[in-house]
């Protein structure tokens, strides 16, 4: 479910062991389940999806996404590089840029895979159009988290002077991170980010928020407002075992307190993708909290709320991710009652600045009037960022093509572009911490689902700061 932050990363590049296991053994021994809830919301539904798209692997990208907007959007692409701040001198036009993107093209997940490759896609074309390099992507399938299919993924890409990837499942669960390393590949991943085990490693970098732990300052100042006198706090979610369990706890507990509310004891925990919530209710309505934190992804929070019409409880119940999966899991109880959650979710419907319209505009246009979810924004806005860096390496007179120098250009300046918040021609950043290679930095929001729409109710950053009623 999240991480801690004042915790040393359970991962550290500098350490080959952590409790007297192997970085491997400890992967095997935390399980899929345990690694998940260390990744976050965008790994989980990844991993909590059942809808299977196929798709193309170890191709080119460039057949799909497109530039149909009107003279408007036109214009508006012809100065993404102004957008951005790269100086057309550094822009790159007539360079080639080999760039990797190894997503879950194929089993659970991926349906994910797909959105991301769309928000690529349309990135690439975008940059060509605006005097930008020619980047050749080239999709592997690290079949929905298989640590064989990603090993093998990073060793091709590697094999082949891959500089950069784009990356998800935190760099699949950790098996692709020694091959970044060696191959000096530069890596974001904007889909599962950095977790807990990812953190520090070299030449990797997770472009997400993680959840629960980052929204919570936040949703914490919203409830304050919108619920005053309601102080008590309980918590129902996945049990992933030890240490995830501890270590998560810890942090919820202390930020609970942190924000002036008390923890009523309630912290009940079950297993991942359960459908049957019959034991834990009865629990949650016997030491009922005015405020549920409900700890799961996947189909579980459509699942969990729909049964707990039925027990009677009347706590207000929040969770950390929004997915399809949820809402038909619900069975109409998401549209019925509705969903509250707070994370970094990315509202096609609200968009603040006009990159953000943009992107949300031109990802109807060329894929059939699909709105974009917070997975084609993140590697939209990922591609984007890869060309920023390729423009300042440029300028300063080195080669784009190697990974060690684009890493080097991301830590000359760790902010980057966002479609996420910003104001007008004004876009949206976030910004990467230089130790845990983990945004410190990012717009989230608290939302509401009903009745088939998402509603924004606040807005703010990692640590509850620029908190603003929508």
């Amino acid at each position: 479910m999240g991480k801690d932050k004042q915790e040393p990363s359970a991962f550290d590049p500098e350490q080959a062991e952590l409790d007297g296991l192997t970085r491997r053994d400890a992967l095997k021994r935390m399980g899929a389940a345990g690694l998940a809830i260390a990744a976050g919301p965008a790994f989980l539904a990844a991993c909590g999806s059942s809808k299977k798209k196929t798709s193309t692997t170890g191709t080119t990208a460039g057949s799909t996404g497109g530039t149909s907007g009107g003279t408007d959007n036109a214009a508006q692409i012809a100065k993404l590089g102004q957008t951005l701040g790269i100086d057309p001198a550094n822009a790159g036009k007539g360079l080639t840029f080999k760039m990797g993107a190894v997503l879950a093209l194929s089993g659970t997940g991926s349906f994910y895979g797909k959105t991301m490759s769309r928000g690529i896609d349309l990135a690439v074309k975008h940059i060509t159009a605006a005097g930008g390099p020619t980047i050749q992507v080239t999709y592997k399938d690290h079949k929905s988290g298989d640590a064989q299919a990603g090993q093998t993924a990073v060793t091709e890409l590697g094999e082949a002077g891959f500089p950069a990837k784009l990356a998800s499942y935190a760099d699949d669960l950790g098996a692709m991170l020694q091959g970044t390393a060696k191959y000096k590949m530069f890596t974001m991943d904007g889909g599962g980010g950095t977790s807990i085990f990812a953190q520090k490693m070299p030449f990797f970098w997770g472009t997400r928020a993680i959840t629960p732990d980052d929204p919570l300052p936040g949703l914490f100042q919203f409830l304050k407002q919108t619920l005053p006198g309601k102080t008590k706090v309980g918590l129902a979610g996945w049990d992933v075992g030890e240490p995830s369990n501890g270590i998560v706890k810890k942090d919820i507990l202390q930020k609970i307190s942190d924000a002036g509310f008390q923890h009523n004891g309630l912290y009940e925990l079950t297993p991942v993708g359960s459908q049957d919530y019959s034991q834990v209710l009865p629990k949650i309505k016997a030491n009922e909290p005015d405020i549920l934190l409900l700890g799961m992804y996947g189909q579980d929070p459509g699942s969990f709320l729909n049964q707990s019409l039925t027990s009677g409880i009347k706590s207000k119940i929040i969770g950390f991710e929004f997915t399809p999966d949820g809402v038909s899991a619900s069975k109409g109880t998401f549209d019925s009652v509705g969903w509250t959650f707070a994370y970094d979710f990315f509202d096609p419907d609200h968009t603040q600045s006009n990159l953000g319209k943009l992107f949300v505009d031109e990802f109807e246009k060329a894929y059939g009037g699909d709105k974009p979810d917070f997975y084609a924004a993140n590697y939209y806005e990922d591609t984007l960022n890869m060309w920023q860096l390729i423009a300042r390496v440029l300028k300063k007179g080195g080669d784009p093509n190697k990974g060690d120098q684009l890493d080097a250009a991301l830590q000359e300046n760790l902010t980057l572009t966002s479609v996420y918040g910003g104001s007008g021609d004004t876009p949206g950043t976030y910004t990467l911490d230089p130790v845990t290679h983990t945004v410190n930095a990012r717009e989230m929001g608290v939302f509401e689902y009903k009745g088939g729409k998402v509603t924004p109710k606040a807005f703010f950053g990692i640590g509850g700061i620029d908190y603003a009623k929508s």
